[in-house]
């Protein structure tokens, strides 16, 4: 990614206003070499983590003046994890978001964590877009158990959950996100999810939800994203009555969004819709 590595370098610091704002120019050449890496079928292989890494507070931000009531916080370290998820729930903020780093910088990996607090009870649950069957699953318990026990909040259930939708290496930071706003926008049909965590049934504290157990919850709009074809199927073969719901405002079921993204990678079906999703996130900061 040498070309768009270049163009970030070269901002260096000034990328980045105080505000978290991004330098108009910089960021236009930004979005014009995201959109020559789909001309040339260059993103399958390309890094994006760094870029994302750089962007995330300017795209936060972003989310935040579009829908002021989803609180959604970036916290890029336990410490700072914890003293956000504190300190909102002490303010008595009923429903809000958190994107965090898991790896705290050395390897950046985005997950988001939703809140919701139900009867003066506290529920947060830890939502990872891959497949937790790698060594990240471990950082993932150990640093949830961690947290909140340094939190100290009475009455705080937290779980995590697989989600198995992404396949590619560096679309963590806007997978992130898109749930982010998806668990927002959806939160009246996450009732039972969170009250399922908060009296224990959910799953086991010491382990993880798995991404079939987990399909039972949500709605189908939660995989328009998905990379593979074979994860729709298996999430409407638990939701059959999913498979002719409309997804978006172009009136497209889950099938029908996901031909129109797919590209032929290696003799598989791969959706791009995440990567032009970011393509998208980017241009947003600059209208």
């Amino acid at each position: 990614m040498f070309q768009l590595s270049n163009l970030i370098d070269r901002a260096n610091d000034p990328f980045l206003t105080e505000g978290n704002d991004i330098l108009k120019e910089v960021l236009e050449g930004v979005i014009t070499r995201l959109e020559n890496d789909i001309t040339d079928g260059s993103w399958i292989r390309k890094d994006y983590v760094s870029i994302d890494f750089k962007m995330m507070p300017a795209l936060i931000k972003q989310a935040n003046s579009k829908y002021p009531a989803m609180n959604l916080k970036l916290a890029m370290t336990s410490e700072d994890l914890c003293l956000s998820i504190k300190t909102t729930i002490n303010d008595g903020v009923q429903s809000s978001r958190f994107i965090t780093d898991v790896l705290n910088g050395s390897i950046p990996h985005f997950v988001v964590i939703d809140h919701k607090t139900i009867d003066r009870k506290t529920s947060l649950i830890l939502f990872e877009a891959t497949k937790l069957d790698h060594e990240v699953s471990n950082i993932l318990i150990s640093r949830m158990k961690r947290v909140i026990e340094a939190s100290q909040l009475p009455d705080c259930y937290y779980s995590i959950v697989e989600m198995d939708i992404q396949r590619s290496f560096s679309e963590c930071a806007i997978f992130s996100l898109a749930l982010a706003k998806k668990l927002y926008r959806e939160t009246d049909k996450l009732e039972r999810i969170h009250k399922d965590n908060i009296n224990g049934v959910l799953c086991d504290r010491k382990s993880y939800l798995s991404y079939d157990k987990l399909d039972k919850y949500l709605p189908v709009t939660f995989y328009k994203h998905a990379q593979g074809i074979r994860r729709i199927n298996e999430y409407v073969k638990s939701n059959p009555e999913t498979a002719n719901k409309f997804v978006n405002k172009k009136n497209e079921t889950i099938f029908e969004r996901f031909s129109r993204n797919s590209i032929l990678v290696s003799e598989k079906n791969v959706s791009i819709s995440s990567h032009r999703k970011r393509i998208a996130e980017y241009k947003s900061l600059i209208r």
